[in-house]
C-alpha cells in the first residue's frame, strides 16, 4: 500500500511509538495502513502542525517529535485529550521526572558548593517500614551509616506502584544534609522523581543504591544515572552487569550481614519439626518473582533425594502471596501428598523468622539469580550449611570451601516475569546436582560443618556494620577541601 504524498510516515510514526512497534511486530506494513484502519477514526495526530502548546510556542530547541517518541506514555495521554502536547507534559510532569527528550535542566550539583551550602549528613530515602529484602539491607545500611556520622535523616519512602500513585496530595521530604542516599532501584527512580521531583536532588551531593539480578540491566536506565555522582551496589555481579548503562561510577559496598538474634524465639516444637529430623530451609519473598527464587527445583530435588525418609524435612517459608496467587497455589498443590514437606506462609516477626534459620539444619536457595542474596549470607552468619546456585551475587561470598554450590547453565527468559524481560538470561541450576548436594550435606556431616564454620567467620567477619562503615569512610572525605 503506498502512502500519498500528503501522507508523513515518518512523522506519524514518531507521534504514535505504539504504532510503530506495532509495525515491528508485523501488524501492520506501514503507519499509513494503520491511519487508515484505526489512526483516522481515533483522531491520531499527523503532523507537528496538529500540536498546540499551551502558550502557542515552543522552546527554539524543543524536539515534540523526539520527547513523544522516547515518552509512549505521554504520547497516549495526548490521544485521550490529558495534555495538549508533549511539551504541556514537560513543563507539568516532564522536568521534575527528569523525562528523556525534553531540555536538559538537571546538573550534578559541584560538591566543592554544596558542602559549604547545607550541612555535612545523610538524607537517606528508602523502603524503611517495608518487609521485604530492600528493607533488611536499608536497615543493615543504616546501622553503618551511623557509625560514619550521627548526621543520617531517615526518610520513608512509600511503596511506589502501590496506593501511593493514585493520591492527588503527596508532600515529600527532601531532607537537610548535603548527601542524598537513594536506595531505590534504577526501574524505580521515575516514581521517585514523578512524586519527589529532581529539585530534591538539585544541589545535593546525589548517591543511588541500585540491585539488579539479570546479567544485564536495561538501556533507559543511562537516563537515571546521570542524577548520580555515584552509584552503590551490593556485589561485583551487579557492577558488571549495570557498567554498560550507568554513566556514574559504581562503588561496591556489600549489605551488612550482623546483629541478629542469637537465640531463637520459637522452638522446633512450636513449629511442628521433628525434634530428631534433618531439617533443609528455603526462605524467600514471592513479590521478587517466584520464577526466579525457584522453588520448584528445590521441591523435585528434595523429592528425588529424600522420597519416603520420615527423617528429613524440608521447609517453605514465604511471604506476599497474594503478588502471585495462581503460583502460590501451584506451589501448594506441588507440595500437597508429600508429608516431609512443610510450607510457611503466615506472616512472621524478623526474630521469628530469624528463629527458623537457627533451628534448621541447612540452607538452600536454587534461585537463578541474586543481586546479593541476604538469606543466603544470614544463614552463613548462623553457621548453617548453605547450599546455593553458583551464579550472581553471592559468588561475592559463596564458594566451594564454605558453602555447596549447584551446577546450572544459563538460559534466555523464555517470557516477561514483572520487571524481568524476555530474552535476558539467568541460571538454570542442575535438579540432579542439588539432590545430591542435598544428599551429601546430610550424609557428610564432618565435611558440612567445616564449610559452614568457615562461611560463618567469613560473614561475621567482612560484612559486619563496623566492615561495611569502614568502606563507607569515603564519605567523610567528600567534604574535604
Amino acid at each position: 500500500m503506498d502512502n500519498p504524498r500528503s501522507f508523513d510516515e515518518m512523522a506519524y510514526l514518531d507521534l504514535n511509538p505504539d504504532v510503530e512497534a506495532a509495525i515491528r511486530r508485523g501488524q501492520f506494513e506501514t503507519g499509513y495502513a494503520h491511519w487508515l484502519k484505526h489512526g483516522k477514526a481515533e483522531g491520531r495526530l499527523t503532523s507537528l502542525d496538529d500540536i498546540k502548546t499551551p502558550s502557542g510556542e515552543c522552546p527554539d530547541d524543543w524536539d515534540e517529535a523526539r520527547y513523544l517518541r522516547m515518552n509512549p506514555d505521554v504520547a497516549a495521554s495526548l490521544r485521550a485529550g490529558v495534555f495538549t502536547s508533549g511539551y504541556a507534559h514537560w513543563a507539568a510532569h516532564g522536568e521534575d521526572e527528569g523525562r528523556p527528550g525534553g531540555l536538559l535542566s538537571f546538573r550534578l550539583a559541584d560538591p566543592a558548593q554544596l558542602f559549604r551550602d547545607h550541612p555535612f549528613g545523610i538524607n537517606y530515602f528508602g523502603f524503611h517500614s517495608m518487609k521485604n529484602g530492600l528493607a533488611s539491607a536499608a536497615h543493615g545500611y543504616l546501622d553503618a551509616l551511623k557509625l560514619v556520622t550521627p548526621n543520617v535523616g531517615v526518610v520513608d519512602v512509600p511503596v511506589w506502584g502501590r496506593e501511593i500513585l493514585e493520591k492527588a496530595e503527596f508532600t515529600p521530604d527532601r531532607g537537610t544534609y548535603a548527601i542524598n542516599i537513594l536506595h531505590q532501584n534504577p526501574n524505580m527512580v521515575p516514581y521517585f522523581l514523578h512524586h519527589y521531583s529532581q529539585r530534591t536532588l538539585q544541589d545535593r551531593y546525589n548517591i543511588g543504591i541500585w540491585v539488579w539480578e539479570l546479567h544485564a540491566g536495561y538501556p533507559d536506565w543511562l537516563q537515571a544515572s546521570r542524577l548520580f555522582h555515584e552509584v552503590w551496589v551490593p556485589s561485583a555481579y551487579v557492577a558488571d552487569a549495570l557498567k554498560p548503562v550507568c554513566a556514574a561510577p559504581l562503588i561496591r559496598i556489600p549489605y551488612v550481614v550482623g546483629g541478629l538474634p542469637e537465640e531463637p524465639a520459637l522452638s522446633r516444637a512450636t513449629l511442628g519439626w521433628p525434634e530428631d529430623a534433618f531439617v533443609f530451609l528455603y526462605v524467600f519473598d514471592v513479590a521478587s518473582t517466584l520464577e526466579r527464587k525457584n522453588p520448584f527445583a528445590l521441591i523435585r530435588a528434595f523429592r528425588w533425594a529424600f522420597r519416603g525418609r520420615k527423617d528429613v524435612v524440608l521447609a517453605l517459608k514465604y511471604h506476599h502471596a497474594s503478588d502471585d496467587v495462581t503460583g502460590v497455589r501451584a506451589l501448594e498443590n506441588f507440595c500437597a501428598g508429600n508429608p516431609g514437606i512443610r510450607t510457611i506462609s503466615t506472616t512472621m516477626t524478623e526474630e521469628q523468622v530469624y528463629s527458623l534459620f537457627q533451628l534448621s539444619d541447612c540452607f538452600v536457595s536454587p534461585h537463578r539469580s541474586e543481586g546479593f542474596g541476604l538469606n543466603i549470607a544470614q544463614a552463613m552468619y548462623y553457621g548453617k550449611p548453605v547450599i546455593a546456585t553458583g551464579y550472581s551475587g553471592n559468588m561475592d561470598f559463596t564458594s566451594a570451601e564454605n558453602s555447596f554450590l549447584i551446577d546450572y547453565n544459563l538460559i534466555p527468559l523464555d517470557t516477561d516475569y514483572e520487571w524481568y524481560q524476555k530474552g535476558y538470561a539467568w541460571a538454570d541450576p542442575s535438579v540432579e546436582h542439588l539432590a545430591a548436594l542435598m544428599r551429601q550435606v546430610l550424609e557428610n556431616g564432618e565435611e558440612s560443618k567445616r564449610r559452614a564454620e568457615r562461611g560463618r567467620s567469613l560473614v561475621r567477619e567482612s560484612f559486619s556494620a563496623a566492615a561495611v562503615a569502614r568502606q563507607m569512610e569515603r564519605l567523610n572525605r567528600l567534604q574535604a577541601p
